[in-house]
């Protein structure tokens, strides 16, 4: 049985989508792995694939959930990574569970059960709220990733976050892990971004993984190009990733 890792923050643009592409990506070397885009902008599912969202419409993650069934939905980008994808229609969701009330934190745990036994990892890509959205990923999930881009915003969201997944956690009794904070987007030149991580680790010692996402132009391009591995630049700019998947591995695995 796969596990199934969120990856989410509240706080928009600070690297979601980029971690959740690469990280499966690299995973997916070693691994079967599932992307399920769960955001209503498609983001991920542009990162991809460099199609345009309206693309898969009728074909998503919304109708995967409507239908109880992902299997339809599920779309082959190479024979280990796997994703589903998403497009506006993901927004109405939350009309969709208002139908079912007792499927309103469930329904995509229960829709991503059906093909949790045929991954090794399966990842999810959180939108910027605390919304429906976040609640059912967060319930779907084994393991939770919060991002950490290094500003105040984004170091004021974090303390709310983990406090919704510990509520959630407590409240719909889930073994949900916090897998730990990945510091994302930094700029080694600035002040503010080291004392901001220096912050967290000793706010949160012990949880904030020890590799640290840089900000390099490369990885944007990715979204454009797709990921490749061509270049020394393509090698420089996944480099903290696959210390970031290195570290992962280890502790979904202990």
């Amino acid at each position: 049985m796969g596990a199934i890792i969120s990856i989410g923050n509240q706080k928009g643009g600070v690297g979601k989508t980029t971690t959740t592409a690469i990280t499966g990506y690299l995973l997916s070397k070693k691994y079967k792995v599932l992307c399920v885009d769960f955001d209503s902008q498609g983001n991920l599912t542009q990162f991809l694939t460099q199609r345009d969202i309206h693309d898969y419409s009728k074909m998503t993650i919304f109708e995967a959930c409507k239908n109880m069934n992902p299997t339809p939905y599920i779309r082959k980008l190479t024979y280990n990574l796997h994703f589903i994808p998403a497009d506006e229609m993901l927004a109405t969701l939350p009309m969709l569970i208002h139908q079912n009330p007792s499927m309103s934190s469930t329904i995509l745990r229960d829709t991503l059960h059906k093909v949790k036994s045929r991954y090794d990892y399966i990842l999810i890509d959180l939108p910027p709220n605390l919304g429906e959205h976040t609640i059912n990923g967060l319930v779907a999930s084994d393991y939770a990733i919060v991002m950490l881009q290094c500003e105040p915003m984004c170091y004021d969201a974090l303390d709310r976050y983990i406090a919704t997944m510990i509520h959630i956690k407590e409240v719909k009794k889930l073994d949900l892990v916090l897998c730990g904070i990945l510091p994302t987007m930094i700029d080694s030149r600035t002040i503010i971004d080291k004392t901001i991580i220096d912050r967290v680790r000793r706010e949160y010692e012990g949880v904030v993984f020890r590799a640290e996402i840089k900000r390099r132009n490369r990885i944007k391009e990715f979204s454009i190009t797709g990921i490749q591995e061509y270049s020394n630049m393509d090698t420089s700019a996944l480099r903290n990733y696959r210390n970031f998947v290195e570290e992962l591995e280890q502790r979904v695995q202990a």
